[in-house]
C-alpha cells in the first residue's frame, strides 16, 4: 500500500523547484495569510500589536547597538509577542505554554553563564526561522528526547541505545535519471518516453502531443542545475515502482519510460512545505540555520517514526535547491560537554539520489543510497517534564552541518497533480493518470 499525506494548512506559496535552482531562476514567497482576530480577542490582538509595534522599535535600536546581548534580549521580546498575537488570531486565549518556554529559554541562558552571551545568541531566532519552527510544532507537537538515550559523551554514545525510523518496505522510493533541461532524453526519437505516450494515446483515439511540445521549449543553453529532480522525489514517493517493461497497444514501455511519464505527471506538483527557502538574506535565515533542527527532527519522527512514511528534503540551506526523497533516519544522542542543558545529535539518514543517466535498473539500497551526517545541539528545558522526558526548547547546526543540511521539507498530498509544466500533459493530465494507474504506478482507491 503507497502513503499519501493529509494536507495541511499552510502559508501560501509560489514556487518553481529545480536541481540546484539558483537565485535568479528560483523563487519561494510565503505570504502570511491574514487572520482576523476573533471578536473575542480583539481587544487583546490590538494591545498585543502595539506592544510589538514597540519590541520592533526596541529591537532596530539594539541592532545598531554594540551590545549582542541588547539585541538577543529584544529579539526574544519580540518572538514572545509575535507567537502570542498568533495565538489570538487563532481565537485561544492560554498562552501559559508560550510565557513558560521562554522562560525556561532565559533559565537556560542565565545557566550557561560565563557563556550567556553566546547561549542567547543561538536562542534568538529571527522571525521566519521561528514562524517556520512553530509552524512544525502546531502541526506535529513539541519535541522532546528521553534522557535514557543520551550517552555522557561523544565516546560512550555507540553504547546507548540509539532510536532507529524508518518507512515500510513497500514506501521505499524509486531512483531515476533527472532529465536536465539540457538534455533530450524525453523526447528524441520514436524510442523516447514522450514519444511513446503520444502513440498509446493515438492509438486510444486522444490526441497528445507531449513530444512536440518538449522540442519547442528545448534549451540546449540551461544551466547545469535545472532539470526534475524534484518532479522526480515526488513522483518517487507517490507512485510504486515499475518492476518491468510492460506492453501496451503494441507499445513496449520500459521501467524507464513509465518513470518519465510519472516524473512529468508531477512536474509542477505543490507539496505541503516546512521551512523557509534561502535566499541570501537575513530575512529569511541570516545564519542559514532555517530550518533549524528540532523543527527537522520533529517532522522526521513524526513522518518516517510514527506514519512510517518517507519524506522530500532540500539537502542544500543555500539558494540552490536540491531534492532528495529520505526514507530511513537513526540518531545518537551525547550531553554537549561546552554548553549545560544541551545535548548533542548526530544523525544519520538513508536516501534515495536520482542516476546520472537513464536505466531500468530496479532501485536499490547498495547503488543508490545516500547517507550523509548531520549534526546539531538541541537546548533543553532545565526542569524534565511529568513523564521524565526533556523538553526541546531550540537548536542549531554545528560543525558541517551548518552548511549542508536540510532547508527545507515537503510532504505530498494525493497522487494526483494539474499543474504540470508541458502544456499537452497538463491538457491530458487524467488520461495520463489513468495510464500511471493501468501499469500499476498508482493504486486508483488510495
Amino acid at each position: 500500500m503507497r502513503w499519501y499525506y493529509p494536507l495541511l494548512p499552510v502559508f501560501s506559496c509560489a514556487f518553481i523547484l529545480g536541481c540546484g535552482a539558483s537565485s535568479e531562476k528560483t523563487r519561494v514567497e510565503y505570504v502570511e495569510t491574514p487572520v482576523t482576530c476573533a471578536a473575542d480577542f480583539t481587544t487583546r490582538c490590538a494591545d498585543i500589536q502595539s506592544q510589538i509595534d514597540a519590541a520592533n522599535l526596541q529591537l532596530t535600536a539594539a541592532n545598531q547597538s554594540e551590545n549582542i546581548a541588547q539585541r538577543y534580549l529584544a529579539q526574544m521580546q519580540l518572538n514572545e509577542l509575535m507567537e502570542i498575537r498568533e495565538f489570538y488570531r487563532r481565537g485561544e486565549g492560554n498562552i501559559e505554554a508560550i510565557t513558560s518556554r521562554y522562560e525556561s529559554l532565559k533559565a537556560v541562558i542565565e545557566d550557561n553563564a560565563p557563556l550567556q552571551v553566546e547561549t542567547g545568541y543561538k536562542l534568538s531566532y529571527g522571525s521566519e526561522e521561528l514562524a517556520a519552527t512553530r509552524e512544525v510544532f502546531k502541526d506535529f507537537g513539541e519535541l522532546t528526547i528521553d534522557p535514557a538515550e543520551i550517552a555522557d559523551g561523544p565516546t560512550t554514545a555507540s553504547a546507548k541505545v540509539s532510536p532507529v525510523y524508518k518507512v515500510d518496505d513497500n514506501a521505499l522510493p524509486w531512483s531515476a535519471y533527472w532529465y536536465p533541461k539540457r538534455g533530450q532524453e524525453l523526447f528524441d526519437g520514436d524510442k523516447s518516453p514522450m514519444k511513446k505516450m503520444d502513440e498509446y494515446f493515438k492509438k486510444n483515439g486522444i490526441t497528445v502531443k507531449a513530444q512536440d511540445w518538449e522540442k519547442s521549449h528545448y534549451d540546449a543553453k540551461a544551466a547545469e542545475w535545472e532539470g526534475l529532480c524534484d518532479a522526480w522525489a515526488i513522483a518517487s514517493i507517490l507512485t510504486f515502482e515499475p518492476k518491468e517493461t510492460v506492453r501496451l497497444e503494441s507499445i513496449d514501455f520500459t521501467s524507464s519510460d513509465l518513470k518519465a511519464i510519472a516524473i512529468k505527471y508531477f512536474e509542477g506538483y505543490s507539496p505541503k512545505i516546512y521551512g523557509r527557502r534561502y535566499q541570501g538574506s537575513a530575512s529569511t535565515d541570516g545564519q542559514i540555520q532555517d530550518l533549524r533542527p528540532e523543527a527537522f527532527h520533529k517532522l522526521v519522527e513524526q513522518v518516517i517514526g510514527v506514519q512510517k512514511k518517507p519524506l522530500i528534503i532540500d539537502e542544500d540551506p543555500g539558494p540552490e535547491i536540491w531534492s532528495k526523497p529520505v526514507f530511513r533516519m537513526s540518531f545518537k544522542y551525547s550531553r554537549d560537554p561546552e554548553y549545560k542543558n544541551a545535548i548533542i545529535v548526530k544523525a544519520y539518514p538513508w536516501m534515495i539520489r536520482q542516476r546520472s543517466a537513464v536505466k531500468d535498473d530496479l532501485t536499490s539500497v547498495a547503488a543508490d543510497l545516500a547517507a550523509p551526517l548531520y549534526e546539531y545541539r538541541l537546548f533543553h528545558d532545565p526542569l524534565p517534564q511529568a513523564d521524565g522526558r526533556l523538553r526541546v526548547l531550540a537548536g542549531e547546526w554545528i560543525g558541517a552541518s551548518i552548511n549542508f543540511h536540510p532547508d527545507m521539507v515537503y510532504l505530498p498530498g494525493t497522487p494526483a497533480n494539474q499543474n504540470q509544466g508541458n502544456e499537452e500533459v497538463r491538457k491530458n493530465h487524467e488520461e495520463i493518470r489513468k495510464l500511471l494507474i493501468k501499469v500499476g504506478m498508482i493504486v486508483e482507491s488510495i
